[in-house]
C-alpha cells in the first residue's frame, strides 16, 4: 500500500496519533475503569471480613479444628461455607460486570479511531459500510493462551482458594478471628495493602490492562485487514519498562492475511502493531526515561519512570522526545548512555552486551521469556570465558 508524497505529513499525524492512542489513552482509561473496580472489591472485601468476623465468632473449638480440615457438619459451618462460596461469586459477577460496562465500547472506538487513522495515511478503498466487530473477535481469540472470559473468571477461582487456605491455617496456627482477618484484608495504617486480598487486586489490574491491550490490537488488526492492510509491524514502547522479549521483537514484520503473533506478548504488555507500507511506518515515535544526577562528579543514575512517584518523577530529570518511526529498539537503546543500558540489563548480562558482543534478541527466547545467565552460558560458553575470564559450569 503506497503513500503519496502530498500525504505524508498526514501520516506522519496519523500514525503519532496512533501510538499516543495505545501508550497514552488506553492507559489512562483502563486506570478509570481500575479505580471504580477497585473501590467496588473494598467494599466486598469489608463486608466479607464483617461477616468472617463474626461468623467465626460463633464457632466452637470443634467446629473450628472441622473447619480447617474442610468439613461442614454443623448448620453453622455450612452458613461459613455458603458466605465464602457467595461472596465469590460476588466477586465474579463484579468484575465481569465492570468489563461488559466498559470494554465492549471500548474497542468499538478502537475500530472507528483504525478505520480513520487509514483515511488520512494510504490511498485505500471507501471503508467499507460494515466494520467488523473488534470486541467478539478478542473474546474470540486466546490472549496468552487464555480466553479473556476465562483469565477473569480465574481471578475470582484463585481469590476463592486464597481466602480457605487463609482462614484454615490461622485457625490451624491458633491465631485469633481477628488476625484471621487481618490476614486477609490488611492493616488500615497500610490501606489494607497487605492482606491476602491485595493479591486480588493486583491481579485484576493485570487481567484487564493486558485484557484491553488485548482487545485494542485485535480491534485494530480485523479493520486493518477489512480496510486492505497487507503488512504490520511490531512497535515496542523506548523506555526503560520494556521487557526483553518486547526489545528485541521490535520492527518484527508479518503478512495480515497470514497467522502470525499478536501482542500482548506477556502481562502489561504495551507492544503494538502498526501498519507497515511501502516504504516502511512513517512518522515519529516517542521515548521516555529518567535521568537523576547524583554525586558531587555529576554522574547520572537510571531510574524507571514506572517505579517513581508522582513526585519523584516531578523531580527527577525526565528526558521525552521522538526519534524516526524506523527506528528499532535496539537502535534507540544503542544510543542511550552506559548508566540506562546496565541498569534495564542488570549489570551481568551488560558486561555480555557492551564486551560479549551480545544483540538484545539473545537475551529472550523464543516464547517470550527471558534467558537466565544459566541458560546463557549454556547457550554460549565461550562468550562468557571471553567476558568473565573462567570456564561456564
Amino acid at each position: 500500500m503506497a503513500i503519496s508524497d502530498e500525504d505524508r505529513d498526514a501520516a506522519i499525524r496519523a500514525l503519532s496519533a496512533a501510538i499516543s492512542q495505545h501508550t497514552s489513552y488506553g492507559y489512562r482509561a483502563a486506570s478509570a475503569q481500575l479505580a471504580e473496580l477497585n473501590a467496588e472489591v473494598d467494599a466486598l472485601s469489608r463486608k466479607l471480613g464483617l461477616e468472617l468476623g463474626d461468623m467465626l465468632e460463633g464457632l466452637s473449638p470443634a467446629e473450628l479444628q472441622a473447619f480447617a480440615q474442610g468439613k461442614y457438619t454443623t448448620s453453622r459451618l455450612k452458613a461459613l461455607q455458603a458466605a465464602i462460596e457467595g461472596w465469590v461469586v460476588a466477586l465474579g459477577g463484579t468484575i465481569a460486570a465492570s468489563w461488559a460496562a466498559s470494554v465492549p465500547a471500548f474497542a468499538a472506538h478502537e475500530v472507528s479511531f483504525a478505520a480513520s487513522l487509514l483515511r488520512e495515511v494510504a490511498e485505500i478503498p471507501l471503508v467499507p459500510k460494515s466494520l467488523p466487530n473488534g470486541y467478539k473477535a478478542a473474546m474470540d481469540q486466546p490472549m496468552l493462551g487464555k480466553l479473556v472470559d476465562e483469565a477473569l473468571a480465574k481471578v475470582s477461582a484463585d481469590t476463592k482458594d486464597r481466602v480457605y487456605s487463609t482462614v484454615r491455617a490461622g485457625i490451624a496456627e491458633g491465631k485469633s478471628n481477628v488476625e484471621v482477618v487481618r490476614a486477609l484484608r490488611g492493616t488500615e495504617q497500610l490501606d489494607f495493602t497487605d492482606g491476602i486480598l491485595q493479591i486480588t487486586k493486583n491481579e485484576i489490574e493485570r487481567v484487564v490492562r493486558t485484557g484491553r491491550n488485548h482487545v485494542s490490537n485485535v480491534s485494530y488488526n480485523t479493520a486493518w485487514q477489512a480496510m486492505g492492510v497487507e503488512e504490520v509491524m511490531d512497535l515496542a514502547t523506548l523506555d526503560g519498562r520494556t521487557s526483553k522479549f518486547c526489545a528485541s521483537i521490535d520492527g518484527r514484520r508479518h503478512k495480515v492475511s497470514e497467522p502470525h503473533p499478536k501482542p500482548p506478548y506477556h502481562y502489561h504488555c504495551r507492544t503494538v502493531q502498526v501498519p507497515y507500507f511501502d516504504d516502511g511506518p512513517v512518522g515519529t515515535r516517542p521515548y521516555v526515561r529518567a535521568l537523576k544526577v547524583v554525586g558531587r562528579d555529576g554522574d547520572k543514575t537510571f531510574r524507571s519512570v514506572g517505579d517513581m512517584t508522582k513526585r519523584q518523577r516531578e523531580r527527577a530529570g525526565l528526558e521525552v522526545g521522538q526519534v524516526q518511526a524506523t527506528t528499532k529498539y535496539a537502535d534507540w537503546f544503542a544510543d542511550q548512555d552506559a548508566a540506562f543500558q546496565r541498569e534495564w540489563l542488570g549489570p551481568k548480562r551488560y558486561e555480555l552486551y557492551k564486551k560479549g558482543g551480545y544483540t538484545l534478541d539473545r537475551f529472550a527466547d523464543p516464547r517470550g521469556g527471558q534467558y537466565t545467565l544459566e541458560q546463557l552460558r549454556a547457550k554460549d560458553a565461550q562468550t562468557f570465558r571471553e567476558v568473565f575470564g573462567a570456564t561456564s559450569r
